[in-house]
C-alpha cells in the first residue's frame, strides 16, 4: 500500500472516532432532560404535594395507607419508563432507523399519563410533562410539532383550574399564570437546547456524508481520468502495432529485410507502449511532441498515407504541447481506424495567445458515420481540452471528403476565444463540436 492509500485510511479511521465521540456527546447531553422526569417524579413524592381537590388530586393521595405507598411508587416506575422510552426516542433521532420511532413516542406518551395520573397534576409531575415534550418535539416530524406545543399549553391549565375554583384572590390568579407562563418559558429554554444538539449533530454527520462524497467524486473522476489516458495511450499503439504487423506479413515473402524492419518497429512500438502504460499507472507520463509527430508521421508513411507535418517545434509551454501531443495522436488514431485517407496533414502554430493544433486527412465518409463512430475517443480529448481552457471541434470539411480535428488552447499570455482562429493552409470546412 502507497504511503498516500496509509494517510487517507489513517484519516478516515480518524473521522470514524470523532463521529463516534460526537455521537456519544449528543446521547450524553440529550440525557439530561429524560433524567429530569424521574427527579420530578421523586420530588413529587418527597415532597407529598396534594392537591387538595377531588377531582384533581392523584391516585396515591387518595389512597389510604400502604396503597398510597404502592400508588406512588408505580408512579416514579413510569417516570423511569418514561425516560426510558424518551431516550430511545433521541437515539432514533440520532441514528435515524427506518422503524420505531412512532412507536416509542406513543409508548412514552402512554407512560406519561400513567405517570401524572398516578402522581396527580402537581408543578413537578407537570414538570415531566415539559421534560417529555422537550424530548420529543425535536425528533417529531414538523407535522407532529403543533401537537406538542398544544400539550405543552395544555399542561399549563391545572394550576389556572385549581386558581379559579371557589372565588380565588388575585393573588391565587396571579401566582397560578405565573407558574403557567414559567412552566412555558421552561419549557421554551429546554425545546431550544435539545433542539440546538440536534442540530449540531446533524451538521456533524452532513459534514461527514460531504466529505465522504467528495472522496467518492474525486475517486470516480480519476478513474475517468485514468480510463481516458489508457484509451489514447493504448488505442493508438494498438492501431500502429496491427498497420505495422500487417505490412511485415504482406513484406515476408517478397521482402525478408523489410519485413525484419518492420517487425523491429513492431518490437519497439511494443516497448514504447508499455512504457508509456507503466508511466501512466504511477501518474508521471508525459507525450513528448516532437516524438509524437514523427511517430504517427512513420505510422502513417507506413500505412499508405502520405503524412505532413508542420510546426512540431512550436515555441509554446510544456502543458500545452502536451494535450497537443494528444490531440495529434488521437487524429491519426481516428485516420487509421475509420478512415479511406490517402493525405494527412498535421499543422501545429502559434496564433496569438493560443496553440492552434490541426489533424486534417482526406477519406472521411460523406455521410459523417465516421466522426459518429470514434466513440469515448474525442470525447475523453474534449474533456482533456476543455480542463486546460481550450476548445476542440470535429468534423467533416465542406465540399470533400474530408475531416478536420481541430484544438485552440489559450497560452499564458492570454485566454482563447473560440471561434476567433481559421486554420490556415488547409481545406474549408464545417466544424462539428465533439
Amino acid at each position: 500500500m502507497t504511503g498516500d492509500g496509509t494517510a487517507a485510511l489513517g484519516d478516515t479511521d480518524r473521522m470514524r472516532r470523532r463521529i463516534d465521540l460526537a455521537r456519544r456527546i449528543v446521547l450524553l447531553m440529550s440525557l439530561c432532560t429524560p433524567l429530569f422526569c424521574v427527579l420530578s417524579a421523586l420530588m413529587a413524592v418527597v415532597a407529598g404535594i396534594d392537591m387538595q381537590t377531588s377531582e384533581l388530586a392523584s391516585f396515591a393521595s387518595r389512597a389510604p395507607g400502604a396503597l398510597s405507598g404502592v400508588l406512588a411508587a408505580a408512579g416514579v416506575a413510569c417516570s423511569v419508563l418514561l425516560a426510558y422510552l424518551s431516550m430511545r426516542v433521541i437515539r432514533t433521532r440520532i441514528d435515524r432507523p427506518d422503524t420505531g420511532l412512532r412507536r416509542d413516542v406513543v409508548l412514552s406518551y402512554l407512560a406519561l399519563l400513567a405517570m401524572v395520573g398516578l402522581l396527580g397534576p402537581n408543578p413537578f409531575a407537570l414538570g415531566a410533562t415539559q421534560f417529555w415534550a422537550a424530548s420529543v418535539a425535536v425528533t417529531g416530524r414538523r407535522r407532529h410539532k403543533a401537537g406538542y406545543a398544544a400539550l405543552m399549553i395544555a399542561a399549563g391549565l391545572p394550576p389556572l383550574l385549581l386558581a379559579t375554583r371557589d372565588a380565588p384572590t388575585p393573588v391565587q390568579v396571579f401566582l397560578a399564570c405565573w407558574l403557567a407562563g414559567v412552566q412555558l418559558i421552561v419549557w421554551l429554554v429546554m425545546l431550544a437546547s435539545n433542539a440546538a444538539v440536534i442540530l449540531l449533530w446533524d451538521v456533524v454527520t452532513e459534514a461527514h456524508a460531504a466529505r465522504e462524497a467528495q472522496a467518492r467524486l474525486a475517486v470516480s473522476e480519476e478513474r475517468l481520468r485514468f480510463s481516458r489516458d489508457m484509451h489514447d495511450l493504448l488505442g493508438h499503439s494498438l492501431s500502429a502495432l496491427a498497420v505495422k504487423s500487417e505490412l511485415a506479413a504482406r513484406l515476408a515473402a517478397k521482402d525478408p529485410e523489410g519485413a525484419a524492419r518492420e517487425m523491429s518497429a513492431v518490437q519497439h512500438l511494443a516497448r514504447d507502449a508499455l512504457r508509456e502504460v507503466r508511466a501512466a499507472v504511477t501518474g508521471y507520463r508525459d507525450v513528448d511532441l516532437a516524438a509524437e509527430t514523427a511517430g504517427v508521421q512513420a505510422v502513417l508513411t507506413a500505412a499508405g498515407v502520405r503524412c505532413t507535418v508542420s510546426g512540431a517545434d512550436v515555441d509554446v509551454p510544456a502543458e500545452q504541447r502536451a494535450i497537443a501531443s494528444w490531440v495529434v495522436r488521437e487524429g491519426t488514431t481516428n485516420v487509421l481506424r475509420h478512415s479511406s485517407a490517402r493525405r494527412c496533414s498535421v499543422a501545429l502554430r502559434r496564433d496569438g495567445a493560443t496553440l492552434v493544433t490541426e489533424v486534417f486527412n482526406d477519406g472521411a465518409q460523406r455521410s459523417g458515420e465516421a466522426a459518429a463512430s470514434f466513440g469515448n475517443g474525442l470525447s475523453g480529448l474534449s474533456e482533456r481540452v476543455a480542463a486546460a481552457g481550450g476548445a476542440l471541434t470535429a468534423g467533416p470539411t465542406a465540399g470533400q471528403d474530408g475531416f478536420l480535428l481541430r484544438a485552440v488552447l489559450p497560452l499564458p499570455e492570454g485566454p482563447v476565444r473560440e471561434g476567433e482562429h481559421e486554420p490556415a493552409g488547409l481545406p474549408g470546412r464545417e466544424d462539428v463540436t465533439a
